[in-house]
């Protein structure tokens, strides 16, 4: 899974992987549906399983590491679409 990756979820949609994060050795992705984009899913990513995540505590601090992640990686994205 990299970001920018298109998967097909259990419910039959297709997300795209914004970001990808690491916390606590866990790898976290953050995921948008393509058809409509303000649904979204926050979920743990292990051997090709996606756990949705909803701790609002370890929310709060993968929003965070997303923020984080977005900062530094947008503008290479952006550039490569341009």
């Amino acid at each position: 899974m990299e970001q920018g990756s298109t998967w097909t979820l259990s419910d039959g949609k297709k997300y795209t992987v914004v970001s990808i994060v690491k916390e606590k050795k866990k790898k976290y992705v953050y995921l948008i549906d393509r058809e409509e984009i303000q649904n979204y899913i926050i979920a743990e990513y292990n051997n090709d399983e996606i756990i949705e995540v909803i701790d609002p505590d370890l929310l709060e601090v993968l929003i965070v590491k997303f923020n984080e992640d977005l900062k530094e990686s947008l503008p290479k994205v952006i550039s490569e679409y341009l």
